[in-house]
């Protein structure tokens, strides 16, 4: 495999960070349903609004929630950690937990600020807090307090006690800082900090707000297991004003000291009299529920769980605030007197619809497995999801409805394939375990991880199980034999630890066929397929980890008679985490094959054959994306071939997406994807060189074919 030096020098230009912007793709989906943190508005743009996804996405609003554009995983990502900071027109957030950085430009754009070494080094930021008036002071939080005169660009330790930061709040030009169950001051700006002679009492200080109102100034502070704290007179006396032993985050608007809101994982509280009474004022089941619900809880009916620093208080304006969950976000903008989902646009029914429609506003912040093209009507697109199970399109993806119900392990459809004959009939593999094979889930099953195949005969309307006949274990992949008879359509399925089975009445009975399949101690089998030419099956097997350990060596099985007998044909590469394989439509010797690097194990990337499988090139490795993107960790999930030109080869991986225009020979970044993980892609049937990219934890994103 070679670069070429002009491609070397495309992808290392997409890589200058104030030049990389996200345009050429769109995305698409329901919006919501995954986990999202760090909800904030800019005191001085209510409409500019900032949030982050534990899957990494960070994302940004210039309409106040109404819509949202994820910021390029090269400029924010993994930001769920340290809400971000207002000062003027700018604003300050922090990149993959250590990387304190910059926007001028309402969030589109970040560059890092800092001159040479920060004195916190490789200690993740989990506070951010200024002093406004100029000059301004910055303060990090990261472990000890570190402070900047000089807009971010030199840092110095402020303050270090025993104990962890737990939080900072200034108000006016005095700052004030938890370390531990202590409460440290500053009157000078941040140049000294001094103990405080009264401390809330026992426990340490998780959470701490301040409003300043004329020369009054308010302190309230959540203490881990006590409850909230409030202080007057500057931290000289503390009276504690609400016990709960749940309370984790507090927080108020910093111009007036009479409202304040405090969250456990499950509710909110509010004060409006500075703390001497407190309401439940998010409430979205019970006698006087005060939430607009969003589709998580109609359609799907999840429970929630408010995300760790999910609440968020305009510090300008105490009636704007909003709550992220793990599925949703909610607005308020009348003092929590009723709340509005913004992770996506409801639309309504239609005359006919056998289901709500929704539109999404950029709100993706869930991992899908395959977009697909009905072949009967080219109105109709499907997307398969993590989490959410399955959704379909009356209108090109306009528009989406929720169309999971029926089946018993709705949490994850892995693939769907259509009946060749009849219109709105499908068939998936499903399961109750997700992510599959991604590292948090290529270890043992456990009881819990159930799965199953279900169809539908009505565009996925309602499923039911297709058999009683197969394991109840994560259905990870089915296929259909192309050339089997309409009357009797042969499919093939893997199971995780089951193997796989195969049936030849149109899935109405199945046969184990897993005689020769995995090597002793790993049968994660992840996908299976039938040459188109040839009929022969092909199983990919995938890691088994134990730990930190990859024992058992996965690969590609091939059996040339229906799936009675198979033989490893990439014994010799011994890979710990081959992932998605595919094989060329007219050359049955030509096989490309991904593979993840395992730790000291560098063995990641992309493997090709071209003779059947008696030997194997590994064209892209380890080395190559680390001298064009500097990622230390390569996991290359699937790979894929257009349908109109075989040469044309996407690789996808936790890096993004690769393409190659000569069959693996060179390569190219789509810079143009706003998210780090593609995880497969697929092509309009009506219009081929446009292309669906789904990702790892963002959506679907629809785009041009070449980069």
């Amino acid at each position: 495999m070679t670069f070429s030096k002009t491609v070397m020098l495309v992808v290392s230009l997409m890589f200058t960070i104030a030049s990389v912007q996200a345009g050429q793709f769109e995305v698409t989906g329901m919006g919501g349903a995954g986990g999202m943190y760090t909800p904030s508005v800019n005191p001085h743009n209510p409409d500019f609004m900032l949030l982050s996804c534990d899957m990494s996405g960070s994302y940004r609003s210039t309409d106040g929630g109404k819509s949202w554009q994820m910021i390029h995983h090269t400029q924010m990502n993994s930001s769920l950690r340290c809400r971000p900071l207002f000062v003027g027109s700018d604003a300050y957030w922090v990149k993959g937990g250590t990387s304190l950085r910059r926007s001028c430009d309402q969030g589109k754009t970040w560059t890092s600020i800092i001159e040479g070494a920060v004195p916190w080094a490789n200690r993740p930021i989990r506070q951010l807090a200024a002093i406004a008036s100029k000059p301004s002071v910055l303060f990090v939080g990261a472990g000890d307090v570190y402070s900047s005169a000089d807009a971010g660009k030199t840092w110095k330790s402020a303050l270090s006690a025993p104990g962890s930061c737990g939080a900072i709040v200034t108000a006016g030009d005095t700052t004030y800082a938890a370390i531990g169950p202590k409460v440290f001051i500053s009157s000078d700006r941040g140049e000294s900090f001094k103990e405080t002679i009264a401390q809330p009492a026992g426990g340490d200080i998780l959470a701490m707000t301040a409003g300043l109102e004329g020369e009054h100034t308010i302190l309230f502070a959540v203490i881990r297991g006590k409850g909230v704290f409030r202080s007057t007179d500057g931290s000289n006396s503390w009276k504690q004003v609400l016990k709960r032993d749940d309370l984790i985050d507090i927080l108020m608007a910093s111009n007036q000291t009479g409202i304040a809101y405090a969250c456990s994982r499950q509710l909110v509280l509010k004060t409006s009299d500075g703390g001497d009474y407190w309401r439940s004022c998010f409430r979205m089941h019970g006698d006087s529920p005060n939430l607009e619900l969003s589709w998580v809880q109609s359609e799907i009916k999840w429970g929630y769980s408010i995300s760790p620093l999910g609440l968020g208080v305009n510090l300008a304006n105490a009636n704007n605030v909003v709550v992220s969950t793990q599925g949703e976000t909610y607005i308020s903008r009348d003092g929590a007197r009723s709340w509005k989902p913004c992770m996506n646009t409801p639309i309504g029914k239609k005359p006919g619809d056998p289901g709500f429609r929704y539109k999404s506003n950029g709100l993706e912040v869930t991992s899908v497995w395959g977009f697909l093209f009905d072949p009967f009507d080219t109105n109709r697109r499907y997307i398969a999801y993590t989490d959410i199970g399955f959704a379909r399109s009356v209108d090109k993806g306009k528009t989406w409805i929720y169309s999971a119900r029926g089946c018993p392990w709705a949490n994850t459809f892995y693939k769907v394939v259509f009946d060749p004959y009849i219109k709105g009939k499908m068939y998936a593999a499903n399961s109750s375990r997700h992510d599959i094979p991604h590292w948090t889930h290529i270890n043992s099953n456990v009881p819990s991880h159930k799965g199953g195949i279900c169809f539908t005969t009505n565009h996925g309307v309602q499923w039911q199980v297709i058999s009683k006949d197969l394991p109840e274990l994560p259905c990870t992949y089915i296929c259909l034999d192309p050339k089997s008879p309409k009357d009797n359509l042969t499919f093939y399925a893997t199971f995780f630890e089951g193997g796989v089975y195969k049936s030849t009445d149109n899935g109405k009975t199945w046969t184990r066929k897993s005689r020769g399949l995995g090597n002793p101690g790993n049968l994660h089998c992840l996908q299976v397929e039938v040459h188109q030419a040839t009929g022969d099956v092909f199983c990919g097997i995938t890691a088994h980890r134990h730990d930190m350990k990859f024992p058992v060596p996965g690969g590609i099985w091939k059996s040339c008679d229906g799936a009675e007998t198979w033989t490893d044909i990439t014994a010799e590469l011994k890979l710990r985490w081959p992932t998605g394989f595919v094989l060329h439509p007219t050359n049955p010797d030509i096989i490309y094959l991904a593979a993840g690097t395992i730790p000291n194990g560098r063995e990641g990337g992309l493997y090709k054959t071209d003779n059947g499988g008696k030997s194997w090139v590994r064209i892209l490795k380890d080395e190559d994306f680390t001298k064009i993107t500097g990622a230390s960790y390569i996991q290359c999930q699937n790979v894929f071939l257009h349908p109109d030109n075989s040469d044309y080869v996407y690789l996808c991986s936790s890096d993004g997406l690769w393409f190659s225009p000569d069959a693996g020979n060179s390569w190219q970044w789509f810079r143009d994807i706003p998210f780090g993980s593609a995880q497969s892609v697929s092509f309009d049937p009506q219009e081929r060189k446009v292309m669906y990219v789904t990702t790892f934890g963002g959506g679907t994103w629809k785009g041009h074919y070449l980069p």
